[in-house]
């Protein structure tokens, strides 16, 4: 899929640990990314309130320009804080402007406690969670 198709997004977890795999592609809307905020917090009751983390795999992803898709984005990380998540794990490959994007999300929330970090692939963010205990 490449970056210009309509959004799609796998979600999965993580065997063995609390952690919500996101694995997006294309180009997203506000409505896309609400449905996939909503379709996380669902999956995310299964922890009952244990921490956890989350891994936005979003390197075929394409840029989000529009402020209102953008804004939906930041509410990941407020809502995700809100439900016991204490880290995101971005998978954003070699896109050094998605990594930025990713960041801008994290900063304009208020989601002051999650940690946030951007890795070139899932098995060094899956190893960084380690050391959050997750």
């Amino acid at each position: 899929m490449d970056k210009t198709s309509t959004a799609t997004c796998t979600l999965s977890f993580v065997p063995g640990r609390n952690i919500i795999k996101s694995e997006a592609a294309g180009v997203w809307t506000v409505k896309d990314a609400d449905e996939n905020r909503e379709n996380v917090k669902k999956m995310a009751a299964q922890f009952k309130g244990a921490k956890w983390a989350f891994i936005p795999v979003v390197e075929k992803m394409a840029p989000i320009i529009d402020t209102e898709t953008s804004n939906a984005f930041s509410r990941f990380h407020d809502d995700f804080q809100a439900l016991g998540c204490i880290g995101f794990a971005f998978v954003v490959g070699p896109a050094v402007a998605i990594k930025a994007q990713a960041q801008r999300h994290h900063d304009t929330s208020t989601a002051d406690k999650l940690v946030v970090s951007h890795f070139k692939n899932e098995a060094a963010a899956l190893e960084w969670l380690k050391s959050l205990g997750v």
